[in-house]
């Protein structure tokens, strides 16, 4: 006579102890279980309440039951985070400066390595006003805070050489733009101040351009520019130059064979220098 085929029987004979047939409260022909869960998943956001009104069971995460919440006792809190010793910091440094020689290794992802603390800071040249000044000289009855401070020269004499030097600069500067194409004479002539008075001057200081006097010579220089300098288009290709040295970590720099004057950009080499030290260049 054979086995019964029944579920106790089904259970002992597979080795089973629990219940086999176990459905979710709420689940009969109409509703699945899937579909139980889906709707006691929206009765979760709302809170339980008797014919009172008052809460039984409290929604989900909004519990007013305060946990004791007890810190882990460890010695861990009252110690730095971070720490390196004087050891590590030293072979650091070594290493990274023998690294700085080559030029054919690159450093990429320097910001997940501590590089200030190896990087010595620039000091910059503008000083504080509170280091330049004393509290009695800003503040008070003797402040002199809002007169001119004249530091680089002391007499009338310093200031007129100040105001020499300063002016052959100038005429230096814009004799190069002229020569270069860059700035034409009329616009040179008509920059700030006219050029009868740039010329008493220059006569008084013992110094003339090549430039002065010469505008009409000179006045076809203006066409040499491209007019698409005049249009804003160098200013979005520098923007758009930088953006890329700043997402770059190696940047190739191609010459010429010859190596003519003018090929290597000394602005670029300044900047990565300065302000992109994680930038690495190749030439």
């Amino acid at each position: 006579m054979g086995t019964g085929k029944k579920e106790a029987s089904r259970r002992s004979r597979e080795g089973k102890q629990k219940d086999g047939n176990i459905k979710v409260k709420g689940e009969n022909f109409y509703r699945s279980a899937k579909k139980v869960k889906q709707l006691n998943m929206y009765k979760e956001g709302k809170a339980q309440r008797d014919s009172e009104g008052n809460i039984t069971k409290a929604a989900s995460y909004q519990s007013r039951d305060i946990p004791t919440a007890v810190i882990e006792p460890n010695r861990r809190w009252f110690q730095n985070s971070r720490v390196i010793s004087q050891e590590s910091l030293t072979a650091f440094r070594s290493a990274m400066a023998e690294q700085a020689k080559d030029p054919n290794r690159f450093l990429l992802k320097s910001a997940k390595l501590p590089m200030s603390l190896i990087r010595d800071e620039t000091s910059t040249t503008k000083q504080k006003p509170v280091l330049a000044d004393s509290f009695a000289d800003v503040f008070g009855d003797k402040a002199t805070r809002k007169r001119v401070t004249m530091k680089d020269f002391s007499t009338l004499d310093d200031l007129a050489d100040t105001a020499r030097l300063s002016m052959r600069s100038f005429n230096d500067r814009r004799s190069a733009l002229v020569q270069n194409g860059l700035l034409s004479a009329a616009a040179a002539a008509s920059e700030g101040v006219e050029s009868a008075i740039v010329d008493k001057a220059l006569e008084e200081l013992d110094y003339v351009p090549p430039e002065v006097g010469h505008e009409e010579a000179d006045a076809s220089s203006g066409s040499r520019m491209e007019p698409i300098f005049s249009k804003g288009q160098s200013r979005r290709i520098w923007n758009e130059l930088y953006r890329t040295i700043d997402s770059s970590d190696v940047i190739i720099h191609v010459l010429d064979a010859r190596d003519p004057i003018g090929t290597t950009c000394r602005t670029i080499q300044d900047y990565i220098k300065n302000d992109a030290p994680h930038v690495s260049i190749s030439r």
